[in-house]
């Protein structure tokens, strides 16, 4: 049944279309624009969509660098945890030493209920043993040591600063989703219209309309061939990812897992080709998504990497589609 909705609705709202995915198919169509505008009549359409898809392609970038880092600062709240409980275990018979046994008072301030509450620390607990363990380390400072006390007052301020850092990362991912949104809600729109232009323009022509878009990039497609290569650039050194032939049903993601590494990924004519003028540089902790053809000609068959850091190393990750 034709339904007003589905010729003249937003096609592309539908939670089964990832914002990875509309970007992928986004940059597919722009590259297909570009190749078809022979005759200057999507001059237009590239330069409106152009930049909407830089501005997507930041957004889930930035969504992505900053869930790493979450999950970086993550790990460092729990990793001042696990100090903290066996700091407060391997310490126990120091402080109680110290302090007259563990039938003294000030044992017991450290310890009232032996070891359990340390074995046990999480992140609702820690506010409350550090604090505990800052005062009673305070308190009884002389007895101590200057050592002891040093170490037991600083998980306080380390657990806070850790967990500061991580409240500021999920507040920054916050932002950065909203920003998401717009570029995302903005990236819909101009590719209904782009859609409608080129059925205004090759009217009732399937063929050549089709010819425009890749609409299986925008869903999960189970016959799709996904490869993996994972790898280190060394430094000023050109690698081969992998040696294929390519068009533009293959999409290429590069994700750089350093963090103070950026590389360069092009496609060359053999294995020691210097970087063309299409080649791109993926920064430190983002990713990108592209067709073959932005990146090199596609009569070439080699995925060249190369290290752009002079001091650094970089990690990436690979993934071809198709």
């Amino acid at each position: 049944m034709i339904t007003v909705d589905k010729i003249f609705g937003n096609l592309f709202i539908t939670p089964l279309i990832t914002p990875d995915r509309l970007l992928l198919y986004a940059k597919d169509h722009l590259a297909r624009l570009i190749k078809g505008n022979g005759t200057g009549k999507f001059t237009a359409a590239i330069a409106f969509l152009t930049p909407l898809v830089a501005a997507l392609e930041a957004d889930v970038s930035n969504v992505d660098s900053t869930l790493n880092l979450q999950s970086g600062q993550t790990d460092e709240v729990d990793l001042v945890t696990s100090q903290f409980s066996h700091t407060m275990s391997t310490l126990e018979g120091v402080i109680a030493n110290s302090l007259g046994g563990i039938s003294s008072i000030g044992y017991k301030e450290f310890y009232p209920h032996m070891l359990k509450d340390y074995g046990a620390a999480n992140r609702k607990t820690m506010p409350t043993l550090t604090t505990r363990v800052f005062k009673a380390a305070t308190k009884y400072a002389t007895a101590l040591g200057a050592t002891v006390t040093a170490q037991l007052q600083a998980f306080q301020a380390g657990y806070l600063a850790a967990r500061d850092a991580q409240s500021t990362s999920i507040a920054d991912l916050s932002s950065d989703r909203t920003d998401r949104t717009g570029s995302l809600a903005n990236m819909q729109v101009a590719l209904v219209q782009s859609l409608h232009l080129v059925g205004s323009i090759f009217p009732a022509d399937v063929v050549k309309c089709s010819g425009f878009f890749n609409f299986n990039l925008l869903f999960t497609v189970g016959h799709r061939k996904h490869v993996l290569y994972n790898g280190l650039a060394n430094i000023a050194k050109t690698e081969v990812i992998v040696n294929r032939s390519f068009s533009d049903s293959v999409s290429i993601i590069f994700r750089n897992k350093s963090t103070n590494a950026d590389y360069i990924v092009w496609i060359g004519a053999t294995a020691t080709d210097a970087p063309n003028a299409q080649a791109i540089t993926v920064k430190a902790g983002q990713s990108v998504v592209v067709v073959p053809s932005t990146i090199g000609d596609l009569a070439n068959t080699f995925l060249l990497i190369l290290d752009a850091s002079a001091v650094n190393a970089a990690v990436y990750q690979v993934e071809t589609i198709g």
